[in-house]
C-alpha cells in the first residue's frame, strides 16, 4: 500500500423501519423493493472491480425483514394486491393498486417502459378529473394484470434484471399471464434470498467491511434522555413526558449486535449510530458492547473543536474517551456525502466522478501541505451516505456512476478504497477527544425527531404506554412469552423512522400510513395485556399529510428596486414567500442549500423574484427558472456572464432570446422579467421550479416535487385584492 495514496471510506448504510402489522403483513413495501432493486445489486456492481473496498451498515431491523421474507414466505401490502388474479379484482383491490402502483419515480422508473408510462398516463392525465370509481372501472382486466406485473418489475435492479426469468419478463413488455406473476413472485424472493450471502462472502474476502446498528434505528441520545435534545438546542420544546432509559439503548445495541453475529457468523467492529447520533452516553454504550469505532457528522466535531476546528481535522479518526471506556469516531464529510446523496444524480456520470476526483486530489494537497505527503497514511475521507433512496433518481439507477466511479478508484496512482476498520489500523495512535458535542447528521441536533408538536406528542405516548407496561409488569400476572411480544413493540416503535415523518420537515404519500402502523405498535401493547388503549392511541398524530407544499398567492402589486439589497421595509411586502428549508423532504434530507427564502411578486407587467441565501453563492453560479406551465420556457440569469437568456423550443430547434438583463446579485438576489418576454398574459396560471447550478450542474431544486403557481394579474388585481 503506497504511503502517498490517500484512503477514501465510503460506507452504504442500508435501513428501513419495521413495517410488519398486526395482521402479519408488511404493510409498506419498501424493505423488498430496495432489495431487489439496491441492496445485492450495489455488491454485485462492487465485485467487478476487485480493487475497490468499501463499508456497508446494515440495520438489524432490515435484516430481520428480508429474512421473514427468504425463510417465512412474508408478504407485504403491494404483494397480496399483485398475487390476486386480476379478473377478481374488487372495487377496492382496484383503487387501492392505482394509489399504490405508481409511487416511483416517473423519469427513471416509469417512463422508460412503453406499457408501463402507458398506463401512467391513462391514470394520472385522461382519468385525472374523473372519480376513483371511475377511475377503477375504466381498465381492463389484462390493464391491472400488466400493472400488477410492471410495478413490480419496474423495482428490481439493473444487475438482477440479467436473470434470465427476469430478462424473460422484462422483453415480454405486455399482456402478462398469471402465471407470468407467479414466476416473478418467485424470482424476487430468489433475489432476496442471495443478500445475507453476498455481502457474507464479501466480508469474509475483504472486499467490504459490514457493521451495524442499534436494532430498530432508535436515536440513542434520546433513548438515555429526551433532555439531551436541549443540550444541542437550547430553546427546543421537549415532551410534557420525562422519557429517560438508558436500558432501552443498550438493549438495542446488545440486541443489534446479537442478531447481526447470528446472521453473518461473527461481531461486528463498528457502528453506524441511527442518524449519526451521538453523545457521550450512548457513544459509552456502544463501547461497552466491544465496538471499536463509531461514525457520525463533521458538524459534531466542529462543535466540539470550537475555534480549534478546521475542516482538514474531519479527515483521521479520533479516539473518545466516556469516563469508562474508549472508542473511536469517524467524522463523515458532509458535502461529499450529501453530492452522492442529492447533486450528482442529475449530472453526466463521467462529469460527477471528475468533480469527485479534483476534489479528492484537493483534500490530498490540502493535508500534504498541512502534515506532508508521507502522513497521509494515517488520514481518511470518510464518505457516508443512505444506500438506497438516491438510485432512483439516477440514470440507470446509479449503475453508470458506480461503474465510474470504482474504475476511476481502482485506477488512480493517489487515492484508494479502504475500510474504516483497515483506516483506524493505519492510523496507529488517533487524536483523543475528552468532550463531544451531542446531535446527529442533521445540523447538529435532534431536532427532526424532537421539538415539534408531532414529535413530542409521539415521544409522550410512547413514555405513557412504557409506563403502563412496567407497571402490569409488576403484578406478576402475565406469561412471559407474552410481555416479550410486548416489549417488542415498545422497542419498534422506539425506532427513529416515525419522528421523521412527524413535524413538519418529511412528507410522503405514505404519511398516514406510518402514522397508522406507529400507534398501532403501542395499541398492540395493552392488547396483549388484554386491556383496553387509551382513546388517544386512535386519533391520528399527524395532522396533515403530503404534499404538503402549498403556492402561495401574491397579496399586491410590488415595484422594488432591483439593486440586490432590501432597500427598505415596504418593499416586498405583498409577495409570496417561501422558505424552502421549511418545506417537507421525502425519505432523504438535504442540508448542504443555497436559498434560505425566494419572494415571488409582481405588477401588471412584470414577474418579480428575490432570493435570499444562507450563504453567498459562488460566483459560478446560474439560477434557472423552468417554467412548466402555461408553456415550457427556460430562463437563465448568469450574474458572471451579466445576461438573463430565454430558451425555446421551435420546430423542434432550440432558440435562445436574450432578456433584458434586469437584475442584481449582492446581498440578495432581485430579478424583474416582463410578462411579455415569458409569453403570458392576464389570467393565465404561471407554473414553475427555481433551479440553483453551479458550473452548469444543478446544485438545489424548489420547489422540488410541485410548482410554484401563480395566476398572472390583471390591471384590476388591486382592486379585488387589495390588503393593508
Amino acid at each position: 500500500m503506497s504511503k502517498n495514496k490517500l484512503g477514501i471510506a465510503i460506507l452504504w448504510h442500508q435501513h428501513q423501519p419495521y413495517y410488519k402489522n398486526s395482521s402479519g403483513i408488511y404493510q409498506m413495501p419498501w424493505v423488498r423493493f430496495h432489495s431487489t432493486k439496491d441492496y445485492l445489486d450495489m455488491l454485485l456492481v462492487q465485485k467487478e472491480y476487485p480493487k475497490i473496498k468499501q463499508n456497508v451498515n446494515l440495520v438489524p431491523s432490515l435484516l430481520l425483514q428480508i429474512q421473514d421474507y427468504v425463510e417465512n414466505g412474508a408478504k407485504d401490502n403491494v404483494w397480496v394486491l399483485t398475487e390476486k388474479p386480476a379478473e377478481e379484482l374488487n372495487l377496492e383491490d382496484k383503487k387501492k393498486i392505482l394509489a399504490n402502483f405508481f409511487l416511483a419515480n416517473i423519469d427513471h422508473m416509469i417512463k422508460p417502459y412503453h406499457r408501463f408510462y402507458e398506463l401512467y398516463i391513462k391514470y394520472k392525465v385522461y382519468l385525472k378529473n374523473e372519480s376513483p370509481e371511475k377511475q377503477a372501472e375504466s381498465f381492463s382486466a389484462t390493464d391491472y394484470r400488466d400493472l400488477q406485473v410492471l410495478y413490480n418489475l419496474g423495482w428490481i435492479g439493473m444487475e438482477s434484471r440479467k436473470r434470465p426469468g427476469i430478462d424473460k419478463l422484462f422483453k415480454k413488455n405486455r399482456n402478462y399471464t398469471e402465471a407470468d406473476k407467479m414466476a416473478l413472485l418467485q424470482e424476487i424472493r430468489e433475489i432476496m434470498k442471495d443478500i445475507v450471502p453476498t455481502a457474507k462472502e464479501m466480508w469474509e474476502s475483504g472486499a467490504i467491511e459490514l457493521s451495524t446498528t442499534p436494532f430498530y434505528h432508535p436515536i440513542l441520545p434520546l433513548l438515555c434522555n429526551v433532555h439531551t435534545g436541549r443540550d444541542s438546542s437550547p430553546d427546543i420544546r421537549l415532551p410534557q413526558q420525562q422519557f429517560s432509559h438508558p436500558e432501552d439503548a443498550e438493549m438495542q445495541v446488545a440486541r443489534g449486535i446479537e442478531y447481526f453475529e447470528k446472521l453473518f457468523g461473527r461481531r461486528p467492529v463498528g457502528m453506524w449510530p441511527s442518524e449519526g447520533s451521538v453523545s457521550v452516553q450512548a457513544l459509552e454504550i456502544i463501547a461497552r458492547q466491544g465496538l471499536e469505532w463509531a461514525a457520525t457528522d463533521e458538524g459534531i466535531l466542529a462543535n466540539t473543536l470550537h475555534g480549534d476546528f478546521s475542516h482538514a481535522k474531519i479527515y483521521q479518526p479520533y479516539c473518545l474517551d466516556t469516563g469508562k471506556n474508549q472508542i473511536n469516531l469517524f467524522f463523515r464529510d458532509h458535502y461529499l456525502s450529501d453530492a452522492i446523496g442529492f447533486v450528482y444524480s442529475n449530472w453526466p456520470s463521467d462529469r460527477a466522478v471528475e468533480d469527485l476526483k479534483n476534489r479528492f486530489y484537493a483534500i490530498r494537497r490540502l493535508l500534504s501541505d498541512n502534515y506532508g505527503e508521507h502522513s497521509l497514511e494515517k488520514f481518511v475521507v470518510p464518505i457516508i451516505l443512505d444506500g438506497e433512496n438516491c438510485w432512483e433518481y439516477y440514470e440507470g439507477d446509479g449503475k453508470p456512476f458506480l461503474r465510474q466511479l470504482y474504475q476511476m478508484l481502482s485506477d488512480d496512482p493517489l487515492v484508494e478504497t479502504v475500510t474504516l476498520g483497515e483506516s483506524l489500523k493505519r492510523a496507529k495512535s488517533p487524536e483523543r477527544l475528552n468532550k463531544l458535542h451531542p446531535g446527529s447528521w442533521i445540523n447538529s441536533n435532534f431536532n427532526i425527531w424532537i421539538g415539534a408538536e408531532e414529535d413530542n406528542k409521539s415521544w409522550d405516548i410512547l413514555a405513557q404506554t412504557r409506563e403502563f407496561l412496567v407497571e402490569e409488569e409488576k403484578t406478576g400476572l402475565y406469561p412471559e412469552e407474552v410481555l416479550n411480544q410486548a416489549w417488542e413493540r415498545i422497542y419498534v416503535a422506539e425506532g427513529s423512522d416515525w419522528n421523521w415523518w412527524y413535524g413538519d420537515e418529511h412528507s410522503s404519500a405514505n404519511d398516514m400510513e406510518f402514522d397508522q402502523l406507529y400507534r398501532e405498535h403501542l395499541i398492540e401493547v395493552y392488547k396483549l395485556l388484554g386491556q383496553d388503549p387509551p382513546a388517544i392511541l386512535y386519533q391520528t398524530i399527524k395532522r396533515v399529510h403530503f404534499d404538503r407544499f402549498v403556492s402561495t398567492r401574491p397579496k399586491n402589486f410590488i415595484n422594488p428596486d432591483i439593486d440586490g439589497r432590501s432597500s427598505y421595509f415596504y418593499e416586498w411586502v405583498g409577495a409570496a414567500v417561501y422558505e424552502p428549508g421549511k418545506t417537507a423532504q421525502s425519505a432523504m434530507h438535504q442540508v448542504t442549500r443555497v436559498l434560505d427564502r425566494l419572494f415571488v411578486g409582481f405588477d401588471v407587467g412584470h414577474l418579480y423574484i428575490r432570493l435570499d441565501f444562507l450563504k453567498r453563492p459562488d460566483p459560478l453560479t446560474e439560477f434557472v427558472l423552468a417554467i412548466k406551465r402555461p408553456h415550457h420556457l427556460t430562463v437563465v440569469i448568469s450574474p458572471l456572464r451579466g445576461v438573463i437568456e430565454k430558451f425555446k423550443m421551435q420546430d423542434g430547434t432550440q432558440q435562445k432570446t436574450n432578456l433584458k438583463p434586469t437584475y442584481k446579485l449582492d446581498r440578495i438576489m432581485e430579478v424583474g422579467i416582463s410578462f411579455d418576454d415569458l409569453e403570458v398574459q392576464a389570467g393565465d396560471i404561471l407554473g414553475f421550479q427555481l433551479q440553483v447550478k453551479l458550473n452548469g450542474q444543478p446544485v438545489e431544486e424548489f420547489p422540488r416535487i410541485n410548482l410554484v403557481d401563480l395566476e398572472v394579474p390583471s390591471k384590476e388585481f388591486e382592486l379585488i385584492e387589495w390588503s393593508v
